[in-house]
C-alpha cells in the first residue's frame, strides 16, 4: 500500500531474517508471510521493549487505525457495500433477517397454504386454530406456518 511498517522485537535473530541464509521452517514460514510488505524490524531487548508489550498486553490497543488507504482496496470495499471509517467508533449496528419475507412469499405460492385459506374464508371448524392476518399470512395459533419448501 506504500507505507512502510515497523516491527518492534524482542527476538535478536528476527532482526536479520532477511540476511541469514540458513532458516528452520519457523523462520521461513515467518519470512514467506512478510515478504510482500515493506517493513523494518527493530530489536529492543527485554524490558526496554516498552512498544511491543504494550501492543501485546493492553486490551484497547488491539485496535488498529491506518491513515493512508489504498484506492483500490476502498473501491473493492465498495462493491462489497462496505466502508472505512476514518475515525470513531461503530455504536449501533442492525441485522435484519430476511427470512420472514421469504416465507410469506412462499405462503403466496403455495397450493396447500391456498386451500386453508379458502376454508377459513368458508368458515370450516376443523381450521379454526388457523388465522389470517391483515396482511394476509397464515398463522397457526401464535406460530407462522411454514410452507413445505425444502429451501426454508
Amino acid at each position: 500500500m506504500g507505507t512502510q511498517c515497523h516491527i518492534y522485537i524482542d527476538h535478536k535473530s528476527f532482526k536479520y531474517i532477511f540476511k541469514q541464509a540458513d532458516l528452520n521452517m519457523r523462520q521461513r514460514r515467518w519470512l514467506e508471510l512478510i515478504k510482500d510488505y515493506d517493513l523494518e524490524v527493530h530489536y529492543y531487548p527485554g524490558k526496554a521493549n516498552v512498544v511491543a508489550d504494550a501492543l501485546s498486553c493492553k486490551a484497547h490497543c488491539h485496535c488498529l487505525f491506518f491513515k493512508s488507504y489504498s484506492d483500490t482496496l476502498c473501491n473493492e470495499m465498495r462493491k462489497l457495500n462496505l466502508e472505512i471509517i476514518p475515525q470513531g467508533a461503530l455504536n449501533h449496528i442492525s441485522i435484519e433477517s430476511t427470512l420472514h419475507d421469504q416465507v410469506v412469499m412462499a405462503q403466496a405460492h403455495d397450493k396447500c397454504i391456498n386451500i386453508i385459506k379458502q376454508k377459513l374464508a368458508q368458515g370450516v371448524n376443523k381450521y379454526k386454530c388457523f388465522r389470517q392476518d391483515h396482511q394476509g399470512i397464515l398463522w397457526f395459533e401464535s406460530c407462522l406456518v411454514i410452507p413445505k419448501n425444502h429451501e426454508l
